[in-house]
This record gives C-alpha cells, sequence and structure tokens, in this order.
C-alpha cells in the first residue's frame, strides 16, 4: 500500500467518526432532515474542516478543489440540475418552510456536498487512481460511497432505508465521479451534490405536516424503491459520460 492511499484511507476512517459519532450526536435516533433543518449540523462543518485542513497539510492539489470548470463543461450538468429544478418546484407545491429553515437547509447541505464530494470524488478517488487503474478506481470509490450510507441506520433506526439509501447513493456516484472526471473540477460535483440534498430535504420539509407511512416494518412494494428508481437515469448517463475515461484518464494527475 503507498503512503497515498494508507493516508486517504486512515482520514476515511477519521472523517467516518465525526461523520456517523457526531451525527448521532447531533440528532439522537430521529429523522435526517432534522440534522439539516435545525440549526447548524456541526457534524458537516467538522467533517469537511477536517478534509479542507488534511488537504492543505498535504498539499494534495489534484483533488480538484483549485481547478474551476470550463463554462461549456458545465453543461454536461443538465440532467441532475432538471431534478433539482422538479424538486424545488415540488416543494413550491407542497408549501415551503419558512425562510429561517430554509436558509439552514442550504448551508448544511452544501456542507454535506463539500465534505462527501471532497472524501470520495476528491481524496479517495485519487488515492485509488494512483495504486489501481481508472474503471477499478471508479468502482471502489462508488462502492464505498454507497456502503457509508447503510450506517444511516445508527441515526434513523431504519435498515431497510438505509439499504435503499445505500443503493441509491451508488448509482448517484456514478454521476458525481462522471463530472469530476469530464470537467477535472470537483466543484460541479459539490454544487450538484449540494443542491440535489437542498431539493429533497425541503421537499421533505414541506411535507413534514403530511402523515408519512414507515417503511420499516411494512411489506416491500414498488413506492419503497422509488429512491433507486429515481437516481437510476442519473446512474445510466454517468456511465454514458464515462464511456472513454479508459483512454482519457490514463494519469492520475487529472
Amino acid at each position: 500500500m503507498n503512503k497515498r492511499l494508507a493516508i486517504s484511507l486512515a482520514a476515511f476512517v477519521g472523517w467516518l467518526l465525526i461523520t456517523v459519532v457526531g451525527g448521532q450526536m447531533h440528532t439522537g435516533q430521529g429523522q435526517l432532515t432534522e440534522a439539516v433543518t435545525r440549526g447548524l449540523g456541526w457534524p458537516f462543518l467538522l467533517a469537511a474542516l477536517f478534509l479542507l485542513a488534511l488537504v492543505g497539510w498535504q498539499q494534495w492539489r489534484d483533488v480538484g478543489l483549485n481547478r474551476l470548470p470550463s463554462g461549456r463543461s458545465l453543461l454536461l450538468t443538465w440532467l441532475p440540475m432538471l431534478y433539482i429544478v422538479v424538486g424545488l418546484g415540488l416543494a413550491v407545491v407542497f408549501g415551503l418552510p419558512p425562510a429561517g429553515v430554509l436558509a439552514w437547509i442550504l448551508f448544511n447541505t452544501f456542507l454535506v456536498g463539500l465534505s462527501e464530494e471532497l472524501m470520495f470524488r476528491g481524496v479517495l478517488l485519487q488515492a485509488f487512481r494512483r495504486t489501481v487503474s481508472i474503471w477499478p478506481a471508479v468502482a471502489l470509490t462508488t462502492l464505498a460511497f454507497g456502503a457509508i450510507h447503510i450506517l444511516n441506520v445508527f441515526m434513523t433506526g431504519d435498515l431497510r432505508t438505509a439499504l435503499i439509501q445505500s443503493v441509491a447513493a451508488a448509482l448517484s456516484g456514478l454521476l458525481f465521479i462522471a463530472l469530476r472526471l469530464r470537467t477535472g473540477s470537483l466543484w460541479p460535483c459539490i454544487v450538484v451534490h449540494g443542491l440535489w440534498d437542498f431539493a429533497t430535504f425541503t421537499i421533505a420539509a414541506a411535507r413534514s405536516g403530511e402523515a408519512q407511512p414507515g417503511s420499516g416494518g411494512g411489506p416491500m412494494t414498488l413506492m419503497t424503491f422509488m429512491p433507486v428508481l429515481l437516481v437510476l437515469p442519473n446512474a445510466l448517463y454517468g456511465l454514458w459520460l464515462m464511456r472513454r475515461i479508459g483512454q482519457s484518464h490514463t494519469q492520475a494527475d487529472a
């Protein structure tokens, strides 16, 4: 194992402890929506600061933070941005939460986007690319991103929902990693990820007064898998964007 990968994996463990243990302390065993709507999500902030400090200390200039995408490359985000616009439109129909709640959702989901993208499509991806070829690096990063969402069970107590979230996150990860590789920058991933979560949690907050059926004990239906079905087009689009990365990303300095 090379030094870069060893440091990155150690950072991953530290990031997990901050995120999972801090998240459980922050909300207890409750809904994830509470973590982003009720004030500053300090675990998200600490996790992001931890990674920024690590990247600065190690002088890892290849994680994508110091490269801005071209205007043309931003057109690649059209599909997830369409989802986001539709989602925010639905939130308006359901009835937006108060402005203060919206502000906290926006701030906290930006922190989540920054933290998760820097950890996975920044630190881990570049470490894997120095150890294996590009497609195995993509697979390892995507599987790790999906797997950590199973740990949401410690915040919600609902294993079935956590498993569904894990699969949906892995599929979303294919799109995020495609944007990272095609644009050469981490910022489109951060922005799209943050806005996606913003739309998702804004809809959840708008519907918080409605009776929501629990998924943990009921029968599995098509609606159970709706998060997976919803993000599947994004995953397919991400795979299409990466159709030539075996030739265009043979070096780890992209």
